[in-house]
């Protein structure tokens, strides 16, 4: 697992470094605390003599326990100096890998292709940023420093245990395979049971992103109840997986507390047997006894941290599975650098299938002259957008070449490629920002003049305008503030701004009214002036505009031609607006019926 985290530790070694030696200090000073009371038990109550090479402390009794105390009070306050140092640049550096971490991992998500989007449910793949990496953060930032300072007092009382007594140690220790044992099973167990309960979470916050982002329709079909209960029986399970961790936790604790009980009251029956006889002293024992404290408190307090440290271990394990999914586009080892083009683009034998089952597109071929424009007309799930994602490589083709100027596009700069297009999608989506903002989105340093005058040169500036505070209209979440249309507009004059060589428009005029579509028809018809245009409509009746028509169904292309062209061959291009035609009509009967 550290392997995958590794490049995201290295920056904060020097971090990680103080606060380990900030550690060591501390078990040193929890080493050094209980020998004072031994010398004072031993040397000024029972008055025993110090050892020979201690000879140089104060002999009388109340210099010697003044002595003393100062040792302890000066080792009490190097422990909580170390304490501080340790858990604060081991927690520093905790708060920036995990920073880093949140960053590669939004990162990656980002880098996949479609196909990953559509699989993942964006609920989930929240989770995994926000509580996942919380969980992480929680065992870095919290029990990392506990850990460490722990496992080192762990290991040095023990060492220490066995040189003032070895046969003690050993009798203090008879419970400690068991209890390790028992540890390795609840870890185990704990994980597991906190591996289920982040999906749970997980699937409780994908609930909770689809209801509030559809809550319209939620609320129209009077839903509401079913969705609560949806959500209260995906947070139900993660409920009862905390539960059961929860249960583990509380059957693990008391275990290490009785363990260290047992130990304590065996080291104290044969301690006591050992200083009547006169084998021990009672310095001795209460220096062992404080060690056998000092041992089990380390191990209690690790145990505490059961719940935290497998909750983190399968978080992690949930954002590892997501950091070596690979569905990225391929970008080729040696891409080359792709300049400004003309924008001709070519399709060449062009398949495409999401699965082996699923084939969308048979062996297209079709070229686009630069400045050509181009429109992509057929019934539903006739493979039109996906031919338009290709373009900017949102989908790769199965087989077949996509070449834009002559250049394979697989084998260019993938950055470059996309700089080259301006996308219009069928539902635009717009950031919390301004209007204007959202006009120059993508662009750095972009000033506000500059949307206003793309507006106009679109004629879409009135309708802007228009807005409650015009181009500083505050857009909230989706834009769900403005209508489709006003969000269309805000999207065509974003794409302008850009002024690419290849602009893409995927049913830019759908659901709009009539007015509406003419006035977003007339700036689509002004964006198209100069760049490559590939338009994807059900309008066809308002493709008199385009130079070019190519016509799909199942994946292949029928026809290819000019408006007029196409009409004239009375063939499938016909067809369909005759169809589209009639139903016009019977709907323009029906609305004057009406009246």
């Amino acid at each position: 697992m550290f392997q995958y985290f590794r490049p995201h530790v290295r920056p904060v070694r020097g971090l990680l470094s103080a606060g380990l030696l900030a550690s060591v200090m501390s078990a040193v000073m929890q080493w050094i605390a209980p020998w004072p009371l031994k010398y004072i038990f031993d040397s000024v109550i029972s008055h025993k003599p110090l050892p020979s090479w201690m000879s140089g402390l104060p002999k009388s009794s109340s210099s010697l326990l003044w002595f003393m105390v100062g040792v302890m009070a000066v080792v009490a306050g190097l422990l909580a100096l170390s304490d501080y140092f340790s858990t604060r640049f081991v927690a520093t550096a905790g708060q920036r890998v995990i920073f880093a971490i949140r960053g590669q991992l939004f990162r990656h998500i980002e880098a996949q292709g479609a196909g990953f989007h559509q699989r993942r449910r964006v609920g989930d793949l929240l989770a995994r940023l926000g509580g996942d990496v919380q969980a992480i953060q929680s065992a870095v930032v919290t029990a990392l420093p506990t850990l460490v300072r722990n496992v080192l007092t762990l290991v040095g009382m023990i060492t220490i245990m066995f040189v003032v007594d070895w046969r003690f140690s050993l009798l203090a220790m008879i419970l400690v395979p068991i209890l390790g044992f028992a540890s390795r099973y609840y870890l185990n167990t704990i994980k597991s049971i906190q591996r289920r309960a982040r999906q749970a979470d997980g699937e409780a916050s994908s609930v909770a992103q689809e209801v509030l982002t559809s809550m319209t329709v939620v609320q129209a079909f009077g839903a509401e109840d079913v969705e609560a209960k949806r959500y209260e029986e995906a947070t139900g399970r993660g409920l009862e997986e905390n539960r059961l961790a929860i249960v583990a936790q509380s059957q693990f604790t008391p275990l290490v507390t009785l363990a260290m009980t047992m130990s304590t009251v065996v080291v104290i029956y044969f301690g006591v047997r050992s200083i009547n006889s006169g084998q021990l002293s009672a310095g001795d024992l209460l220096v062992f006894m404080a060690y056998l404290r000092g041992m089990f408190s380390p191990i209690r307090q690790l145990s505490k941290l059961a719940g935290v440290v497998g909750r983190a271990h399968a978080a992690a394990d949930r954002v590892i599975e997501i950091l070596t999914t690979h569905e990225e586009v391929l970008v080729a080892p040696n891409a080359a650098h792709l300049p400004r083009t003309r924008g001709a683009i070519t399709f060449r034998d062009v398949s495409f299938g999401y699965d082996e089952d699923t084939t969308v597109l048979f062996g297209v071929d079709l070229e686009i002259a630069a400045g050509t424009r181009q429109a992509l007309v057929g019934l539903t799930g006739s493979g039109k957008s996906t031919l338009l994602r290709m373009i900017p490589r949102f989908l790769d083709p199965t087989s077949g070449v996509v070449t834009l100027d002559g250049a394979n596009i697989a084998q260019a700069n993938l950055t470059d490629l996309r700089r080259q297009i301006a996308y219009v999608p069928q539902e635009p989506y717009l950031f919390r920002a301004t209007v204007w903002e959202n006009i120059l989105y993508g662009r750095e340093g972009g000033e506000r003049a500059t949307a206003i005058e793309v507006a106009r040169r679109a004629g879409l500036h009135e309708v802007i305008e228009s807005f409650p505070q015009g181009y500083d209209t505050m857009i909230g979440e989706r834009g769900l503030a403005l209508s489709g249309g006003q969000r269309q507009c805000v999207s065509i004059t974003r794409a302008m701004v850009r002024q690419a060589p290849v602009l893409l428009l995927d049913e830019p005029t759908v659901g709009l009214d009539a007015e509406l579509e003419s006035l977003i028809m007339a700036a689509l018809e002004i964006a198209a002036d100069g760049p490559t245009t590939i338009m994807v409509s059900h309008q066809l009746a308002g493709l008199r505009w385009v130079d070019q028509i190519a016509v799909l169904s199942e994946g292949r292309i029928l026809e290819t031609g000019s408006y007029a062209e196409l009409v004239a061959n009375r063939s499938v291009f016909w067809s369909l607006s005759e169809l589209q035609s009639a139903h016009l009509h019977e709907h323009d009967v029906d609305e004057s019926v009406s009246l």
